[in-house]
């Protein structure tokens, strides 16, 4: 109905609009008797404002935690919000909304303390008392029944004596602190009434003390709106009594009708309504913006009529001043005085007005801008707020649909488990089968191993017995051939001589078969001297050598031996020595040159046969260790020598490969095991077998 504090009425007007406005939007339709409400704190500047406790509607302290969030749960009746307290005392809630169910709490420093004080009289409690405090602002507050007031003060501001408080009708005794108030003790002064009027010059009023200490008692001679709004602005309302908010209220609707009668009266638009908390903000200021021009239509009106009368009074003064007396003139003088003293005071009280006026809508207008920049960055927090809502839907869907996937593929695993343990009997069954079926085929591989076994050695043997007794009717037919070569002459000598030729190429044959047959059945398994065999290989090609001149040489250290079969090591080394002295005798362009060298490379010992006769081309190096393989018409032989070679280093787990260049020379690089393990694998596998 009128002004409550220093902000001015608009700027209240503008609060509650705001608050109604805020509390509809943040009011929500539940049906649950209680709502689970999610606060947050921010800064002036709407930074997340942490680890502080606030307390809600006078309830319990909640800690916001490090993150300025928390959840607590308020009733249907609770709601919309009321007040908000912050624990620690230098902080304060500067405004906060109610929407969606989330609470949001703007934090603010302090810029004030409120200093507690107890007025005693005479020791007793001094209740309602109107109590006038000058500090930085002039603050005028009410003692309730108990004698106690709250002052706001500055922060780092001090009350330091009884002389900044003022009670009309009392002097201030004593100002002493005592735990955990302040006491102000004070005494009921008794005023002589004067004789007369009091004639010194009364001293303008300062700005800092106008009308703080208006007594209720002289409210009828207010005549003035403006006048009014001057004196009630800085009053709370709760600090009076129900019979002097009846009076005030009164007296306000009073000039609020003589202003609408004095329009009326000038033709003036008629002031209609009142402005009070049930009305609506625009309309308010509308009314305030017609209600000042109304009154400085009147302030120019009473200007006049003030001039008018100024100019009766003047010519009675002219006319009829030396007539009065001397007391009468003085007393006349007097009050002309504090005519003009009224009217400086009136000034002064009219800028005043003015600049109060001012100052108030350049507020209103700051707080104007501030709410609304305030509430722009509310929109912002409020849509950031319902995009980590649509994002934590979004998560929360997808945490789902991971948690279903996974809820499958646990039911899948679940049922495969199953199949899996299933299988695994089945498996288990199958091999147990299996086992006995291979212990059957173990058996019967064992007894067909025996048989071809068997039947391997009866062919060996057939074949090495076929073999020798075929060379002895061989050998026969050379002693007659020999014979008879000594007692023919001319033509059935030189039959004579393919004959031997003949039958020389078919002992060969046999021999090498017999040989075949010894590889497979080897014997006198012992230590060989490499030496001793290249000598006796050397020795039984002397004839060969000597008839065509081939430069043999042996390259090998004295001690170097091996262990293994030495029939099958001579055989080996026999065949290419034999096929290198041959090929060597065939390139005629240059001396024949045989070479033999032996030497230890870790657990192997290599032997090279080195030659310098037609070579070996690429085409057919794979195929030379074939049976029956012939590489070039100039061979002589049945193609088993290299075949026996390759045979018999398979059984000593022996190696050979071909360097060759045709036309230059060929290298057969042979590799022996120092100690094969064919022994031993043989005595154990008859000793398993038997």
């Amino acid at each position: 109905m009128y002004p409550k504090n220093r902000n001015g009425s608009v700027f209240v007007l503008i609060r509650i609009y705001a608050l109604l406005l805020i509390q509809l939007i943040g009011v929500t339709a539940y049906a649950q008797e209680k709502h689970s409400i999610q606060m947050k704190t921010f800064d002036l500047q709407l930074a997340p404002y942490t680890n502080i406790e606030v307390s809600v509607n006078d309830k319990n302290y909640v800690s916001m935690g490090a993150k300025g969030i928390a959840f607590i749960e308020l009733t249907s009746a609770e709601l919309p919000v009321r007040t908000i307290k912050i624990k620690n005392e230098r902080l304060e809630a500067a405004s906060w909304n109610y929407s969606k169910g989330t609470l949001e709490i703007i934090v603010r420093t302090k810029s004030y303390q409120i200093a507690n004080i107890i007025v005693k009289e005479e020791n007793l409690p001094a209740p309602n008392l109107k109590v006038v405090f000058k500090g930085r602002k002039t603050t005028t507050v009410t003692t309730n029944k108990e004698g106690r007031i709250e002052i706001p003060i500055a922060l780092d501001e001090k009350i330091t004596s009884a002389n900044q408080f003022s009670i009309d009708g009392y002097r201030m005794i004593r100002f002493a602190f005592s735990s955990p108030d302040y006491l102000l003790t004070i005494d009921k002064i008794v005023l002589a009434t004067p004789a007369e009027p009091p004639t010194e010059q009364v001293k303008p009023e300062t700005p800092k003390d106008y009308f703080n200490d208006f007594d209720l008692s002289k409210l009828d001679s207010i005549q003035s709106l403006t006048v009014f709004y001057t004196i009630f602005k800085d009053l709370d309302r709760k600090d009076l009594s129900a019979e002097q908010r009846q009076r005030v209220d009164a007296k306000f609707n009073e000039l609020v009708l003589k202003l609408e009668s004095s329009a009326q009266t000038q033709g003036i638009k008629p002031f209609i309504g009142k402005i009070n908390d049930s009305t609506v903000l625009a309309a308010d200021v509308r009314t305030l913006i017609a209600l000042a021009k109304q009154e400085g239509e009147t302030l120019v009106d009473q200007r006049s009529e003030f001039d008018q009368k100024l100019k009766v009074i003047s010519d009675k003064l002219s006319g009829g001043i030396t007539n009065l007396d001397e007391a009468t003139r003085k007393k006349l003088l007097n009050d002309l005085t504090l005519l003009e003293q009224i009217l400086v005071q009136n000034e002064s009280r009219f800028y005043k007005n003015q600049n109060d006026y001012r100052s108030l809508i350049n507020s209103i207008k700051e707080k104007y801008f501030n709410m609304e920049d305030l509430e722009q960055k509310l929109t912002a927090s409020e849509t950031q707020r319902l995009e980590e809502q649509q994002l934590f839907r979004q998560r929360l869907i997808g945490i789902s649909v991971i948690v279903l996937v996974f809820g499958l593929l646990i039911v899948m695993l679940i049922y495969f488990s199953a199949a899996l343990r299933k299988q695994k009997k089945k498996l288990e069954a199958a091999n147990e089968e299996i086992k006995r079926i291979n212990e059957n085929l173990e058996s019967i591989v064992f007894a067909r191993t025996r048989l071809l076994e068997s039947a391997n050695k009866e062919l060996d043997t057939f074949l090495y017995r076929a073999s020798h007794d075929m060379r002895t009717p061989v050998r026969s037919v050379l002693g007659l051939c020999n014979i008879a070569s000594q007692i023919a002459e001319d033509e059935p000598k030189e039959l004579i001589g393919r004959i031997v030729d003949t039958t020389m190429s078919m002992d060969r044959l046999l021999k090498k078969l017999s040989i075949i047959s010894e590889i497979n059945q080897p014997s006198n398994f012992s230590a060989i001297r490499l030496l001793e065999v290249f000598e006796q290989v050397h020795y039984s090609f002397r004839r060969t050598i000597e008839e065509h001149k081939i430069n043999f040489t042996i390259v090998c250290p004295e001690d170097l031996a091996i262990y293994s079969y030495p029939n099958l090591v001579e055989t080996i080394i026999s065949n290419i020595t034999e096929n290198a002295l041959y090929y060597s005798s065939l390139n005629g362009n240059q001396k024949a040159i045989v070479e033999i060298k032996a030497e230890r490379t870790d657990d192997m010992v290599s032997v090279q046969i080195q030659d310098n006769g037609v070579g070996i081309s690429d085409e057919i190096k794979e195929k030379v260790f074939d049976m029956f393989f012939k590489g070039t018409e100039f061979s002589k032989g049945n193609g088993l020598g290299l075949y026996i070679v390759q045979k018999a280093l398979d059984a000593l787990e022996g190696k050979a490969r071909v360097e060759s260049v045709p036309g230059r020379y060929t290298i057969f690089v042979l590799m022996f095991p120092i100690r094969p393990t064919i022994k031993l694998q043989d005595e154990k596998q008859l000793a398993a077998h038997t």
